[in-house]
This record gives structure tokens, sequence and C-alpha cells, in this order.
């Protein structure tokens, strides 16, 4: 794998994405810094916003003082497949879990419903790599 899959997209049937600070709970206005979660994100942080009214929507974001947008690892079509994985560091209902992917592949950012299952398992440890 190239330096440029790792950056840009999935390459076959890769499934564990990049961590994110925090996951949505609710519909979230895609703009500015908020509290996620009981996570107070600031430009820069990452998180999985899995409650959109449209879930077409869903997806992993940036956050930014503006709009939000795609997280470049997670914006094209090569970038989910259905059981891909991403864990979420932070919150009070999802800190510290395991979400996959449940759109059947191949998944059509912007197009497809993105919709997400919580795994089970619940990781322990206060590491945090964001």
């Amino acid at each position: 794998m190239s330096e440029n899959d790792r950056t840009t997209g999935l390459v076959g049937n890769a499934g564990m994405k990049v961590p994110v600070l925090a996951a949505s709970t609710a519909a979230l206005t895609l703009s500015a810094a908020q509290t996620v979660d009981g996570v107070a994100l600031v430009s820069g942080d990452r998180v999985l916003v899995k409650d959109q009214a449209s879930s077409v929507d869903n997806g992993v974001y940036v956050v930014d003082t503006g709009s939000w947008e795609r997280a470049k690892d997670t914006d094209g079509s090569y970038d989910w497949v259905q059981g891909s994985l991403i864990l979420v560091y932070g919150g009070t209902v999802n800190g510290n879990k395991i979400f996959k992917c449940t759109t059947a592949s191949p998944v059509d950012v912007g197009t497809d419903a993105l919709t997400f299952q919580a795994l089970s398992a619940e990781l322990t440890g206060s590491s945090k790599v964001i």
C-alpha cells in the first residue's frame, strides 16, 4: 500500500479508519465548534457523524469554525466498505466504542446512506493518539 492509499482512500477490503474524538448522539449542525456527546470539539478534531436526518450526510468530519468537511480518508468511493471500523475515543455515550459501517458495498460517499452500528466490545484505557 502506498502513502497515497493511506491518505486518500482504501485499496481492496481494508477496514480500520483513523480514530475520531467523538461520535454524534443526535443530528448535528455541520459547522462551528460545538460539544458532541459531552466532548468540547475544536477546529481540527475528527468526529463520527452517524445520526443525521438524511444518512447520506453521515460520515467522518473535521471540525472547523465554518462549515465542516468530510475527512480526506473518508470522503471518496474507496474509503468505506461494509464492515469498516472506526474507534471513538471520547464521549459520555460513545466513548471507547468501536463502530462499524453497515452500508452495503460499494459505498458512494455523498450519494449512498452511510449507517453505523456500535459493536458490543468496549475498549478501556486512557490513551489518546488523535
